[in-house]
């Protein structure tokens, strides 16, 4: 019996360790809704104090989103991964304005006053204005609304 453990508990290892879900380098993505998400804030030149992750990359909201939900899908989340898991404030970020919702997939997103928050697979603030579902993407400001215009001095 005692040889027996020998060889299984290895096996048991592995097997524990290979659980579900995925996720990018900068936490704010992936599947599941368990995981840590810290949402904090950011300064970019031109755009003044955003949202973003705390790996320091912006965070978007599509305006054409329903309150409370999401229209990116299928291809649309190759590029616009939605920021998925428990959230938790940092930052100037208001932690009552934090909250999910259940996407199709069985994934959590993140909601920030009422707008599910994505990240970007590009460049840092490359996607902002693009166009896409019949609105923009857009970087969202600590009081929680769509930063539609650069600051005075700005890109």
């Amino acid at each position: 019996m005692r040889r027996a453990w020998r060889f299984a508990l290895p096996v048991l290892v592995l097997a524990a360790g290979c659980g579900g879900g995925s996720g990018s380098e900068d936490g704010a993505s992936g599947s599941g809704g368990g995981k840590a998400v810290v949402v904090t804030t950011k300064e970019f030149p031109g755009y003044g104090t955003v949202l973003a992750t705390d790996a320091g990359r912006p965070l978007y909201v599509l305006s054409s989103d329903p309150d409370g939900g999401s229209k990116c899908a299928a291809d649309c989340v190759k590029n616009w991964p939605p920021v998925s898991g428990s959230p938790s404030a940092d930052g100037d970020v208001d932690k009552s304005k934090l909250s999910t919702f259940k996407r199709d997939d069985g994934t959590t997103q993140v909601l920030y006053n009422g707008h599910a928050l994505y990240t970007n697979t590009g460049e840092a603030l490359a996607g902002i204005g693009t166009k896409a579902l019949g609105g923009s993407w857009l970087l969202v400001s600590p009081k929680g609304e769509p930063v539609k215009n650069t600051e005075a001095g700005g890109y």
